[in-house]
């Protein structure tokens, strides 16, 4: 066996020229690929931790039939006690924050904009949330009867900070109610549609606002890696069962659907670029085997086992792959590190925020990324050999041995 494959590597490397150009475009085409893959891997992720982040925690607890129709009266009593003191004991939960959720309108001097209104615990929120590390102005609900906009909303109010803005909405009852605040912050978020479209008050404000006294619409719950999840979700479930408890995917399918397709792009541009190669290692396994018929009909005479043959063939083909596929590895590693600060793409900013993406976009690989090239592409080492090896073993040695 370790003479086989000593022959076959020496085998691989008798036509460099041939060899080293298959090879070429075996780590060009691989290093390129998972290149690709990097950043839109970091973009993909990048997006869904900036939601997870600002918005949607990793598991949101509601009232039932809040998630069907997120009504104002839907409510957890007593400041959500029942299920902080759930929460509380479990190791895989990081940080948690109540809050209120509603609709409202605010007006400045300048315009009227409506606006969706979090009431939040700012302490708690602060371990949430990266909002209170975005401030551009101001402070982070630090005084009483102050508001924290987003920078967009503050450009469409014509507000700056310390101005006064009026927030009216519809309470619990059904009637009309307002109050004035002060802005006390801006900040700039990488979600457009939070920095346009949000206001934060305090808890108790917010509550004395809606008129809910001391019930708030929702806890929201920020957990360890991804994956852990579906299983602290399912703990949370078993001790409340009177609750809805959603995942961050479940409250915004958009994003699974997005990484979905993410994976899936991944695999066509493997598939793409595996298909290309086992063309192009056939052809280097068929001329090899047409310049050595001579040679193999010798050792076919000699007693070599076919099987034999068809292994050395089979080790040609992935020694070829597995060089292509390091010198590949490499050429991604070595972009990802020149890179490990990150892409500036401030000038798309715009276009970006719409997405929930920030502007310096670092590519990532997973582990995932790695493996699942590797397979395929030894998949497709074996697959390109079939027809040489095939070729091979049809050889006459008699006539094999005569061949010039």
């Amino acid at each position: 066996m370790t003479s086989m494959l000593r022959l076959a590597w020496r085998n691989v490397f008798r036509n460099p020229r041939r060899t080293g150009i298959v090879i070429t475009a075996v780590a060009v085409g691989i290093g390129g690929t998972l290149f690709s893959v990097a950043i839109f891997s970091g973009m993909m992720q990048q997006m869904v931790e900036n939601a997870i982040q600002t918005d949607l925690g990793h598991l949101q607890i509601h009232a039932r039939g809040y998630d069907a129709d997120p009504e104002i009266g839907l409510l957890l009593e007593e400041g959500g006690r029942a299920e902080i003191d759930a929460l509380a004991g479990d190791p895989a939960v990081r940080a948690f924050a109540p809050r209120i959720r509603g609709e409202g309108l605010v007006t400045s001097p300048s315009a009227s904009v409506g606006v969706r209104v979090l009431g939040v615990d700012p302490p708690r929120e602060r371990m949430l949330s990266l909002v209170a590390g975005s401030l551009v102005e101001g402070s982070y609900l630090d005084a009483p009867r102050r508001a924290l906009l987003g920078e967009g909303l503050a450009r469409r109010l014509a507000v700056e900070i310390g101005d006064k803005i009026v927030i009216s909405a519809q309470d619990l009852s059904g009637d009309m109610t307002g109050e004035a605040v002060r802005v006390g912050g801006i900040f700039r978020t990488p979600l457009a549609a939070l920095d346009r479209g949000t206001l934060f008050l305090s808890l108790e404000e917010a509550g004395s606002l809606f008129g809910l006294g001391s019930a708030i619409s929702e806890v929201v719950v920020l957990g360890g890696a991804r994956d852990e999840i579906p299983a602290l979700q399912a703990r949370v479930l078993a001790a409340l069962p009177e609750r809805e408890v959603r995942r961050w995917d479940e409250l915004q399918p958009l994003l699974r659907y997005m990484l979905d397709t993410m994976d899936q792009m991944a695999w066509g541009l493997y598939l793409t670029i595996f298909i290309a190669m086992s063309f192009g290692i056939a052809n280097v396994l068929l001329m090899a085997i047409f310049e050595r018929i001579r040679e193999i009909g010798i050792l076919l005479a000699l007693g070599l086992s076919r099987s034999r043959l068809v292994f050395m063939v089979v080790c040609e083909s992935i020694f070829v792959t597995l060089v292509g596929l390091g010198i590949g590895f490499g050429l991604a590693g070595l972009c990802l590190v020149l890179l490990s600060d990150g892409i500036d793409l401030s000038a798309f900013s715009e276009g970006l925020g719409a997405f929930g993406m920030g502007t310096r976009i670092v590519p990532a690989l997973g582990v995932q990324d790695l493996t699942i090239p590797t397979v395929v592409a030894l998949i497709t080492a074996l697959l390109a050999s079939a027809w040489p090896a095939l070729r091979a073993v049809r050889l006459r040695p008699a006539e094999a041995v005569r061949h010039d």
